[in-house]
């Protein structure tokens, strides 16, 4: 968080309890009492109106207090008595975005992305107003491209991915639909449409688009898997999804390499009873991808029902191996270890599984109550025994 001044303090010549009234507004906030602050910054402003920095110092209180309509304004004023405040044209241009004011904003929020004044934390908050303007103003591309940027330089930033999985949903949706707009009955619209509905959980238009994609190109490659994961979605249970199945089949035949559907098919067999149609396609799965830790943990609980205990342990090691912190993973080869007498190996599976399971818990509770999450540290590098 910026928590800096965006100008040095002392700058307009102040008598006695004027620069008593601003050393106390200076304390209330460093002490991040920022209405307060913001309190004697006005009153000094209305004193000393030809001071600069006392009115962006009231524009960063306002700022910090979540207030950009009174945050503008002054930031506004401090700019008109110092053009040279890069800082504060940033900030304005920042609480301008907030304001839904985007045309006016995108200049200076490009510029100080571009070239961030020097202080902490400036060029990602631009960038991720910059976002929001692109978004406002109907510049998809440029939105998606700039998310991308901001993704890379904070990978673990909660903000940022939270404003990633937004920002790339809208650009999903928008371009859909300029697709439909453009190409209404072409395939790809279709396709589109369906995907875009799909991802807003709208089952049933998902269905009716990817079936109306389909009557245009059968042999669409990926297009009877998406339609199989919509009607899966919609029937709620695999075990009640018989046309998913057929579609999931329908993709396999016509595309023998797509591990998805075989991990899907098999999953639905699994959930019907049909246990040899259900291994077949699972190790279909897995022997078209060897990483696929989903399947690989599918096949293993599979194989712990056929009381197969010792193949199951050698899938589920790879799933670890392959999320060290999948819980489900770590919790399936705890079975599988005690299956075939591994009493070690059970215990120390079963700890990471509990240890995974309370870090997962105390991160929705930080979620929950809107604190910042840190990544969990994974139990183990590999699925083995300790040394």
């Amino acid at each position: 968080m910026l928590l800096v001044s965006i100008v040095a303090p002392g700058q307009a010549v102040l008598d006695g309890p004027q620069t008593q009234l601003f050393q106390q507004a200076e304390r209330a906030f460093a002490e991040q009492r920022y209405g307060q602050a913001a309190e004697g910054y006005a009153a000094l402003a209305e004193q000393v109106p030809e001071a600069a920095e006392l009115h962006a110092k009231l524009g960063l209180s306002h700022f910090f207090n979540r207030s950009c309509d009174r945050s503008a304004p002054a930031f506004q004023q401090a700019i008109a008595l110092r053009p040279d405040l890069k800082a504060g044209r940033v900030l304005l241009a920042i609480c301008l975005s907030e304001l839904g004011r985007y045309s006016e904003a995108i200049k200076d929020l490009e510029e100080g992305y571009a070239e961030p004044p020097g202080y902490p934390g400036v060029k990602r908050l631009a960038g991720l107003e910059l976002v929001r303007s692109y978004l406002g103003l109907g510049q998809y591309a440029q939105a998606a491209k700039l998310t991308a940027e901001l993704q890379l330089a904070h990978p673990d930033d909660p903000e940022v991915l939270f404003h990633a999985n937004r920002t790339y949903r809208e650009v999903a949706t928008r371009t859909a639909f300029d697709l439909a707009r453009v190409a209404p009955e072409s395939v790809w619209s279709h396709q589109a449409m369906g995907e875009a509905y799909e991802s807003s959980q709208y089952h049933d238009l998902a269905i009716m688009e990817y079936r109306k994609a389909l009557a245009k190109e059968p042999n669409r490659p990926g297009l009877r898997y998406r339609l199989g994961e919509a009607l899966l979605a919609k029937a709620g249970e695999a075990g009640q999804a018989s046309e998913a199945l057929e579609n999931f089949e329908l993709e396999l035949a016509a595309n023998p390499s797509h591990a998805p559907s075989a991990f899907r098919a098999g999953e639905i067999y699994h959930a019907m009873g049909r246990n040899e149609q259900a291994l077949d396609y699972l190790e279909r799965a897995v022997a078209l991808r060897p990483g696929f830790g989903e399947a690989l943990v599918a096949l293993g609980k599979l194989l712990l029902e056929l009381q197969r205990g010792a193949d199951a342990v050698g899938h589920l090691e790879k799933s670890v191996e392959a999320d060290p912190n999948d819980p489900g993973a770590r919790y399936q080869l705890a079975r599988a270890y005690r299956a075939v007498g591994d009493t070690q190996g059970h215990t120390e599976q079963l700890e990471a599984y509990r240890r995974l399971q309370a870090d997962r818990r105390a991160r929705d509770q930080r979620i929950l109550l809107g604190s910042p999450t840190e990544p969990a540290e994974p139990p183990s590098a590999s699925p083995g025994r300790s040394p």
